[in-house]
């Protein structure tokens, strides 16, 4: 804060000191590298989204958004899944395309639902076994 109150120059490199600060502090506790600070037009879309709903003062309209692309990729892999379960036995190349489908399916929910009852882990990947 002192180096801030030293005129705009100082203040300016004041400031991206700490977010480089920041940014280094928290992807080290993803276990990921920093690898500089990224322009603020690099942001995905999710984040973005995130953002626009904090600026306007409300979630809703982010959470029913998300809520309809959650239910629209249910419902395309289950009928992807089903249609091909009934045609499954048919040839080993149709068994191939249901058990892709059902991967993709099953995977889908299953991370849905790791999403909405355990939160988000920090951690841009799983740690190793035993180094928990």
């Amino acid at each position: 804060m002192a180096v801030r109150a030293k005129g705009e120059d100082a203040k300016t490199l004041a400031d991206i000191y700490f977010f480089e600060t920041l940014v280094r502090i928290h992807r080290a506790g993803e276990g990921e590298a920093y690898t500089g600070l990224k322009p603020a037009k690099s942001v995905g879309p999710g984040i973005q989204a995130a953002d626009h709903a904090l600026r306007s003062g409300s979630g809703s309209e982010l959470a029913s958004d998300l809520s309809f692309r959650v239910g629209a990729g249910i419902q395309e892999r289950f009928a992807l899944a089903h249609e091909r379960a009934e045609h499954a036995a048919d040839s080993i190349d149709a068994g191939r395309e249901y058990v892709e489908a059902y991967v993709d399916y099953i995977h889908y929910v299953e991370n849905v639902h790791r999403l909405v009852t355990e939160g988000v882990s920090h951690l841009h990947h799983e740690p190793a076994p035993g180094t928990e």
